[in-house]
């Protein structure tokens, strides 16, 4: 049942995905908001216990909005694109590392407060891992592998002036489904901060 289930979600990955990305060219060429980041990943190991795996990389992401939802324009409901990139140098005592690149996007919920701007997001896409070793159906193993991701959370920007805000905190919960030795499945936390710039109101 599992299985299938993560069969779908492969599935759909790439409709929702596509989707979500026309909506954002259609609702306006110009992203609202473009984030940069530093990130910070913790991960199972591939055993799916803990066995922690630490990654380190860069992130960005950016949102469109699609509508306001109070009188003064602030509180507003968006679509957010995110890319990341994290490495991590060895898993465990194997002598290999793992790189993994995720892409995701989906629905953004804003509410301001004073010069801060909160949000939660829940983005659906894909993980590539590289650089590792994936266990194969007829035991052999490949240095690279895809599944869905699954990402949700919530950060806080700053405001500094007007076009320039503060990623003080971002926090992410992502899960997917890579191959591994014992479980296809890794739930991760992910911690970023860095820079945010407001491209539009």
């Amino acid at each position: 049942m599992q299985k299938r289930w993560m069969t779908a979600i492969a599935r759909l990955g790439p409709a929702l995905l596509g989707l979500a990305l026309a909506g954002s060219a259609r609702a306006q060429a110009i992203p609202s908001t473009v984030n940069f980041r530093f990130s910070e990943q913790i991960s199972n190991a591939s055993s799916g216990g803990c066995g922690c795996v630490a990654l380190e990389g860069v992130a960005a992401d950016a949102d469109w909005r699609l509508a306001v939802l109070d009188a003064a324009h602030l509180a507003s409901f968006s679509l957010a694109a995110d890319v990341a990139v994290e490495h991590a140098g060895n898993v465990g005592n194997a002598p290999y590392g793992l790189t993994l690149t995720t892409i995701t996007a989906g629905p953004r919920f804003t509410i301001p407060a004073r010069r801060t701007r909160i949000f939660g997001q829940a983005l659906l896409g894909y993980v590539h891992g590289s650089n590792s070793e994936f266990p194969q159906n007829n035991n052999t193993l490949v240095p690279s592998a895809n599944s869905f991701a699954i990402d949700t959370g919530a950060g806080m920007d700053y405001a500094v002036s007007k076009r320039l805000s503060m990623r003080l905190l971002q926090l992410d919960y992502l899960h997917t489904a890579l191959p591994g030795i014992g479980a296809n499945s890794q739930n991760s936390l992910r911690i970023g901060a860095g820079i945010t710039l407001r491209l539009s109101r």
